[in-house]
């Protein structure tokens, strides 16, 4: 079964109800979208295999930084700790070239990145640096996606 992803659930509760302001646009040809959001989830990766599984669920209270292409912080979140836990949201993004950095909480480390098939939630981070892969929000960009995403799966590190 494959497992479907809490951010997923999240954005199109978004659509429907309106809960992210900037995630609805305007409708009519005239309208072009300028802005674009970055999220994903930070989940604890029980069987370290890079790959959020059913039962691994999403971790509260990580910080998660919004890096640009010179590497300067532009935007702090913090990952949700209600009903869609896990969650960072960047919104209202300018085009550009950014990496997301994701503060390790104390006690873990990151899991092995790029492990997932189309569609799961899969780390996408650097253990080495806690960065993702890149991510090239150019205008062509912003306006065919609605959400850029990239996840970050975490394992205990034991003492």
């Amino acid at each position: 079964m494959k497992f479907i992803s809490v951010l997923a659930a999240v954005i199109v509760s978004a659509f429907v109800f309106g809960s992210i302001a900037s995630a609805a646009a305007p409708a009519g040809p005239e309208y072009e979208k300028t802005v674009g959001t970055i999220g994903g989830t930070i989940f604890l990766d029980a069987d370290a295999n890079g790959v959020q599984g059913p039962g691994e669920w999403g971790m509260s209270g990580v910080a998660v930084h919004l890096l640009d292409a010179a590497g300067e912080r532009v935007a702090t979140a913090e990952t949700f700790a209600h009903a869609c836990e896990g969650l960072y949201i960047f919104s209202g993004v300018l085009p550009g070239n950014y990496t997301v950095e994701v503060v390790l909480p104390e006690g873990y480390g990151f899991t092995v990145p790029g492990m997932g098939a189309p569609g799961e939630t899969a780390s996408t981070v650097d253990a080495a640096n806690g960065t993702t892969t890149g991510i090239d929000l150019m205008e062509e960009a912003v306006q065919m996606t609605d959400l850029v995403v990239r996840d970050a799966g975490l394992v205990p590190i034991e003492a």
